[in-house]
């Protein structure tokens, strides 16, 4: 299985404004153009996955008016990470002991006191890679930057990680060993595909997984 893994086009938000789970909006322009690009790069007839952030669907709603060989679908797993109180605050304005504390604690730290932690990102995008491993199609998801990421750092684990991630009502504990220094870096581009190229499913995982029994397991 291939992931064409997307990022929506450049949202129409001051820079530096931490804007996550918020439904800022991308100008016409920018989506109409950003799909048009999509169209000589993604394989016809692929499955699209999309984040219900607008930002995303429109993007999906624009390749499938382009192309009717394409279909999309939405799911909550593919929304971009929730900051709490720093949704549509400057980074720069954000508590600094804030902002040290979900370093020190990076997989378990709530952003913005009622936010997500990263450990609940990680736990939803394993939740969408078994579920479309399990078809061992090729698929499109037109996402955010920090799922994006959690894609590729969870493709650098053992595949027994995601099973047991999807299990756990408390996934943090199994995710004790990630630094925020060993997060991916890097830019990830607006409105292509990331790095260019499709997220190969890794070779040392199964090629087609069992379907589990997702029954959450008390920790």
């Amino acid at each position: 299985m291939r992931l064409f893994l997307v990022r929506h086009p450049k949202p129409e938000v001051e820079q530096g404004v931490c804007y996550g789970a918020s439904d800022v909006v991308c100008t016409a322009q920018a989506l109409e153009s950003a799909a048009e690009n999509l169209l000589k790069m993604l394989p016809k007839g692929l499955k699209i996955t999309s984040s219900p952030l607008s930002r995303c669907e429109h993007l999906a709603q624009i390749l499938c008016r382009l192309d009717a060989d394409f279909s999309y679908k939405t799911d909550e797993k593919l929304a971009e990470m929730h900051f709490g109180h720093w949704e549509m605050v400057a980074w720069e304005h954000i508590a600094q002991a804030e902002l040290t504390a979900w370093a020190d604690a990076f997989v378990s730290y709530s952003c913005g006191g009622a936010g997500e932690s990263t450990a609940l990102v990680l736990q939803r995008v394993a939740q969408l890679l078994h579920q479309h491993g399990t078809r061992g199609e090729d698929h499109i998801w037109i996402t955010h930057a920090g799922v994006i990421r959690a894609v590729q750092w969870l493709g650098t684990q053992p595949y027994s990680l995601i099973t047991s991630l999807i299990e756990r009502l408390d996934p943090a504990p199994l995710l004790s060993h990630l630094r925020a220094a060993d997060w991916p870096k890097g830019e990830v581009v607006f409105g292509q595909v990331c790095l260019g190229q499709p997220w190969d499913w890794p070779v040392a995982w199964p090629k087609r997984p069992l379907v589990n029994r997702l029954v959450p397991q008390r920790v």
